[in-house]
């Protein structure tokens, strides 16, 4: 495809150079531009692209996008006679021309976006299983991993950098996938991963307090999840969950048809008689009779009749996952055996609400929960199923969101019987400033801190007793821990397995 084929849909405000040059690959990293390839100047969260435009035409670029107003001192604009183009915003120019180099690939994929605070993953997970098993043939990309028809990658970003993710909607299309299930990041949306892409249905599953560190406020940090419903193509629908204060103002705003979701009254797919839970809308109170960890059953209403739900999922959030990923189910047609069938047969998802079973008397609940409400429902959670202790093992992450560090000490320390502060990923930062930052919201003598990780889910462990509940959260899936910005191997789940069995 020849540069001036590829910046056709492009807003430039300048173009200097042969822009009727093949192009055989784009590229944001320079050390991924071979010859012939364009490289796309993007400013990161770290670094900046243009700085390395030099390195670019060394290894043969020919062509380079470059922003607007970005200094351009000590670059060979006119080397090797590789085109520059000036743009206004490198982002929309990266996801424009990957849209086209991969010949616009989302347009012959029924895409589905899924946002939210918490939720995304499993949602995407039980929204899979049922397209699964209405018999079509579905990608995934997502926070654990990436699913591309029969290939499986490890997962870099929970929504890829646009010119990745165009490559992986391509090689969905080539492999004949005809759904694709997309987790959206509050930072996919703000950095334009997903500009280029038609929704036919995007999901809205909850909202609270988490990337104040990039957002800034909580008002911008919304503003970018609800931008989700901007890339839904017409006739297209958003799926929302009306029992979120939060997410329940879009109700009336958006131009896209809209299906609601819940457990009140008044919404078009609500859960009803849920058992092994606890609702205050609903009412429902879970007991040591009927509460079971291994599984759900609900019931839940949709304009077409009720749905008769068993699920291998456990606990109140899945509820919410479950009637999220049902009423996406609903406006792409899918019949309700199949809804019931996939509901039925979905693999619990890793690192959420994951037993950990290695022999042990108690039970040990991994999760990914990393925010206050997260980490509030699963101990709340933990609560309807335990007779004895709740002990709980967590962190909070380096260089991210310090203002949900003393409220995620305050709910652990006030649910739990016990709490154990330790390190999750540090980072470049300090673990005792986070572990600080932690404490300062604890009113209660209920905890011990212990910074090394691998030492505080042993300390827990030996300390668990018969009928009592550890949870170690934050990490979930995760099998390393970074560290002074390197990221060393390490998995909650195999610490816990060797602390039980040593």
């Amino acid at each position: 495809m020849t540069l001036k084929s590829l910046i056709k849909g492009i807003k430039a405000v300048r173009v200097a150079g042969d822009v009727n040059c093949e192009i055989k690959g784009i590229a944001y990293d320079s050390r991924n531009v071979k010859e012939r390839f364009l490289f796309v100047a993007v400013r990161g969260l770290s670094t900046d692209g243009h700085r390395y435009i030099n390195d670019a035409l060394s290894r043969g670029a020919a062509g380079v996008i470059v922003e607007k107003g970005a200094d351009l001192s000590g670059i060979c604009l006119s080397c090797d006679g590789a085109a520059f183009i000036a743009v206004e915003d490198s982002r929309d120019a990266l996801a424009a021309v990957s849209s086209a180099f991969y010949r616009e690939p989302s347009k012959g994929l029924s895409l589905i976006g899924i946002t939210g605070t918490n939720g995304k993953t499993t949602t995407s997970y039980i929204t899979k299983s049922i397209l699964d098993a209405w018999g079509r043939k579905v990608g995934l990309l997502g926070t654990i991993r990436y699913i591309i028809g029969d290939r499986v990658a490890a997962a870099i970003h929970t929504t890829p950098e646009s010119l990745d993710l165009q490559g992986y909607l391509r090689e969905m299309l080539d492999s004949n996938v005809e759904y694709a299930v997309l987790e959206v990041s509050s930072h996919a949306l703000t950095l334009k991963r997903v500009e280029g892409c038609s929704f036919k249905t995007a999901a809205f599953t909850n909202f609270t307090q988490d990337h104040l560190d990039f957002h800034g406020t909580m008002e911008e940090y919304f503003t970018a999840k609800a931008k989700i419903f901007d890339y839904v193509e017409n006739g297209g629908y958003a799926v929302l969950n009306r029992d979120d204060p939060a997410v329940r103002t879009l109700t009336d705003k958006l131009k896209c048809n809209v299906i609601t979701c819940g457990l009140q009254e008044g919404v078009m797919i609500r859960g009803m008689d849920i058992k092994g839970v606890r609702s205050q809308e609903s009412g429902v109170r879970g007991t040591h009779k009927d509460t079971n960890t291994d599984s759900l059953l609900f019931d839940i209403q949709t304009p077409r009749g009720k749905l008769n739900i068993s699920s291998p999922l456990a606990g109140r959030n899945n509820v919410y996952n479950i009637l999220m990923s049902v009423g996406i189910a609903y406006v792409l047609g899918v019949s309700d055996e199949a809804i019931i069938k996939g509901i039925r047969e979905v693999s619990p998802v890793d690192g959420r609400f994951e037993k950990v079973d290695a022999g042990q008397k108690f039970l040990c609940i991994l999760d990914y929960a990393h925010t206050e409400d997260a980490l509030r429902r699963l101990i709340e959670e933990a609560r309807l199923i335990t007779k004895g202790k709740v002990i709980t093992v967590f962190g909070c992450g380096g260089n991210r969101d310090r203002d949900k560090r003393h409220k995620m000490g305050a709910v652990a320390s006030e649910l739990s019987d016990f709490v154990i502060i330790t390190s999750d990923n540090p980072r470049t930062e300090d673990p005792m400033r986070i572990i600080n930052d932690i404490i300062a919201g604890i009113k209660k003598d209920n905890y011990m801190i212990l910074p090394d990780r691998a030492e505080a889910v042993i300390r827990a462990v030996s300390m668990t007793e018969q009928g009592d509940t550890l949870l170690v959260a934050g990490k979930g899936h995760e099998d390393y821990q970074e560290i002074n910005g390197i990221r060393r191997p390490f998995s909650d789940r195999e610490a816990i397995k060797d602390a039980i069995k040593n």
